[in-house]
């Protein structure tokens, strides 16, 4: 079921929430891959009814951006994977011109991405997708660990009646994380950015290993990325609330590293919540890479 307004989703969601019915909801900007599938399968096995969402965020994306996805192939995506039903909208429905309320949440925004990565607008877009439909749960990916982590907060701080469920990442079997943002990458540009992973997978294992100096961790990391045609932004170490950098490691923490691939900021962390995922490694889920 395809529901292409606010106005007809919301009499969806009424009928739903009169029966009592359990809803997980998974909102999205369209492009939907393999991440976004298993947002979905787990919104369905975990729900009686499971809502995708498909709007490119007017105020998540930079003014001027044309956002590349193609909502008859997202919908019949979104159905094969498990959805009950999926709500689109447009730019004058969901942002007419008198549209003046953000979520904000100071510095803790720009501290991973930095200023543009209009983290505000992410944040934003979600809560008013979560007011809107009201789930029972909706489901974030661990691949975007700050904006997860934001909606938890934001959920938690507004009084909201929503248990917010984080998904393992999905990620080709050469570490690279499924995102909307690589899927005009070639095969060996995606082997390239697979030493990204290698490098914060080897943090990870040097800090179980008992090393602790966040300075020494880089520095020896930074020796393992040997990139071609792409540039090593950063890596960092942050705590998991405060996205603060930390100098000696302390749980938890993400491990996050950016590098600038044509033209496009690529991004990929290490969530480590507790002292077994610190020592086991987080959950993934695997998939194939296409030839």
């Amino acid at each position: 079921m395809h529901l292409t307004s606010l106005l007809d989703g919301k009499a969806f969601l009424t009928e739903v929430a009169r029966t009592g019915q359990t809803i997980g909801t998974v909102h999205t900007l369209g492009a939907l891959h393999a991440g976004h599938a298993e947002l979905i399968r787990r919104a369905a096995v975990e729900n009686d009814v499971a809502i995708v969402t498909v709007y490119p965020n007017k105020i998540q994306l930079r003014p001027g951006d044309n956002y590349d996805f193609n909502l008859d192939e997202d919908v019949l995506f979104a159905l094969r994977a498990g959805a009950t039903a999926v709500i689109s909208s447009k730019d004058a429905e969901m942002f007419p011109p008198e549209y003046r309320t953000l979520v904000s949440q100071g510095e803790c925004q720009v501290r991973l991405g930095g200023p543009e990565a209009l983290l505000k607008g992410a944040i934003t877009g979600a809560i008013r997708w979560i007011c809107y439909a009201r789930p029972t749960r909706s489901y974030f990916g661990l691949k975007d660990i700050q904006q997860a982590i934001l909606v938890k907060r934001a959920v938690a701080d507004l009084l909201l009646d929503c248990e917010i469920r984080f998904v393992p990442t999905v990620r080709y079997k050469n570490g690279v994380p499924m995102s909307s943002r690589l899927r005009r990458f070639s095969r060996s540009d995606l082997d390239e950015l697979s030493c990204l992973f290698m490098a914060l997978d080897n943090i990870r294992k040097e800090i179980a290993r008992g090393t602790s100096c966040v300075k020494d961790l880089i520095e020896s990391a930074m020796l393992q990325i040997n990139f071609g045609q792409f540039e090593l932004r950063f890596l960092r170490i942050v705590d998991a609330d405060s996205f603060e950098d930390q100098e000696h490691v302390e749980l938890p923490f993400i491990i996050v590293g950016s590098v600038a691939a044509h033209r496009i900021k690529v991004f990929d962390n290490i969530y480590v919540p507790d002292h077994k995922t610190l020592l086991d490694g987080p959950s993934y889920v695997w998939t194939d890479l296409l030839e």
